[in-house]
């Protein structure tokens, strides 16, 4: 058999979000201009925004993601800031109200570009407006109502061929909003993003880590050839999982803190919603269990003769893509349709390449019980979903379900036939019948780790 070498590459299944340039004069009304101090933070804030914008475009442009810790230092460093901003808002609420101009522009990390117009409110900044919207990316004036929420720009539609589009296709859908709650959210959500990318960037991919444990595991006397051997890269793997519950803890406080701010607000994309949160939320910490699997396969002497411990575990994983892809369906239809395909392909394809893996550990279980016609149909069935990744070959996960099909999956089944033709005389029973006999997943194992803003001293105004 021939081992497997980790691949070096990495594709990560989100856009970073990307934004437009905003000026110190935007960010504070007349009367507060002419304090030197203040003026001079906010100029302060908006020249830590634009290191932000710079460094999203840079990384925006290359799968290298060697920088990434850059632009999590960066994005952080503007979140002090930004968090001191909002609270000096708040207290000067009056003041904030002759505001004008302001406009937040930020490209949808989710969604590509739509154009079928929907009507949507647009409110000046951090007032709700009854004024209709321009088109998406627009930048017409807006006037005042007095809410402390506000609101963005237009959406629009596009044809179903949007969910098709490979990643180097995707044009990122533009929005905005001249409320500070939608600029925090989405400053919010690149770190969250930046933070799951640089987890990536330390496994090169979630996927053939647990595979090349799989060879190990399910074939006695292979060893897959790897980058990350021994008790350093035990470290590199838990650390990624911090970062991966890191980003969690971010969509959390997003969740929390940030969208009860906007609830009135209809944003053209989806990026700020519940809906999408929660799922982003569930991917970092199921990633986070699929590095935790890893890590024990690694660490754990007895891990062969528990084979029903990672069976379980990633049928809990799987189980959580499941609820990622159903928390897509919610999305209205224009949205939905025009979600990026990285993300849909991404929990489709991931979904069953690790339920495959289950099934791979499962037919291991029922073999060692010496029930070899379920050994065989679990095998069976894990090789036919793996095939049928192996088939998509734009898929994220193709080259994980071909380096499986070329591993153990192929000895494995052989073997279990083998014994149930000669031993076990057992009829294999249909998938239908595999599916309804699965056991129910581990809970999750990883948690969100809390995200606390930064304290920043006051300006002394």
């Amino acid at each position: 058999m021939t081992p497997y070498k980790q691949q070096k590459s990495v594709k990560y299944y989100l856009r970073n979000p990307k934004t437009k340039i905003v000026t110190a004069p935007s960010l504070l009304p007349a009367s507060l201009q002419n304090d030197t101090e203040l003026y001079g933070r906010v100029s302060k804030l908006c020249m830590l925004r634009e290191a932000v914008r710079e460094r999203l475009k840079a990384q925006s442009k290359t799968e290298d993601l060697s920088r990434i810790g850059t632009v999590i230092s960066a994005i952080e460093t503007y979140l002090g800031e930004l968090h001191w901003y909002i609270s000096f808002y708040e207290d000067n609420r009056e003041a904030f109200k002759e505001l004008r101009g302001v406009e937040f522009i930020w490209k949808s990390a989710i969604v590509s570009r739509m154009y079928e117009g929907v009507n949507l409110t647009r409110p000046r900044f951090g007032f709700r407006s009854g004024n209709a919207g321009d088109s998406d990316g627009g930048n017409n004036g807006a006037s005042g109502g007095n809410s402390g929420n506000a609101a963005a720009n237009s959406s629009a539609g596009t044809s179903s061929a949007a969910s098709r589009m490979i990643a180097r296709s995707f044009k990122q859908r533009r929005t905005q909003s001249p409320s500070i709650y939608v600029e925090l959210g989405f400053t919010l959500l690149s770190l969250a993003v930046t933070k799951s990318m640089s987890a990536y960037s330390k496994v090169s991919s979630l996927d053939t880590e647990i595979e090349c444990e799989t060879i190990n595991a399910m074939t006695p006397g292979t060893q897959a050839v790897l980058d990350e051997e021994g008790e350093q890269g035990v470290e590199a793997l838990k650390r990624a999982s911090v970062e991966l519950r890191e980003a969690a803890g971010v969509f959390q406080y997003i969740i929390d803190h940030v969208l009860p701010q906007i609830s009135t607000i209809r944003l053209g994309v989806p990026d700020l919603t519940p809906d999408i949160q929660y799922m982003l939320q569930m991917l970092s910490l199921a990633d986070s269990d699929r590095l935790s699997v890893r890590v024990w396969l690694r660490t754990d002497k007895n891990q062969r003769k528990t084979p029903n411990i990672p069976a379980n575990l990633l049928l809990g994983i799987q189980e959580r893509y499941l609820n990622a892809s159903s928390l897509v369906r919610t999305l209205q239809n224009g949205e939905f349709r025009s979600v990026s395909s990285d993300i849909q392909n991404y929990m489709r394809d991931g979904q069953i390449v690790i339920l495959a893996q289950a099934m791979i550990y499962l037919a291991q279980v029922h073999s060692d019980n010496q029930k070899y016609g379920n050994a065989v149909g679990f095998m069976r069935d894990a090789r036919e979903l793996l095939n049928d990744v192996k088939k998509r070959n734009q898929s994220v996960h193709a080259k994980t379900a071909e380096m499986l099909l070329r591993g153990p999956i192929e000895p494995l089944y052989s073997l279990y036939r083998r014994n149930n033709d000669t031993i076990g005389f057992e009829q294999v029973p249909s998938s239908e019948d595999l599916r309804a006999r699965l056991p129910s997943g581990r809970a999750l194992i990883s948690r969100a780790l809390q995200y606390s803003p930064a304290s920043i001293p006051s300006s002394g105004t």
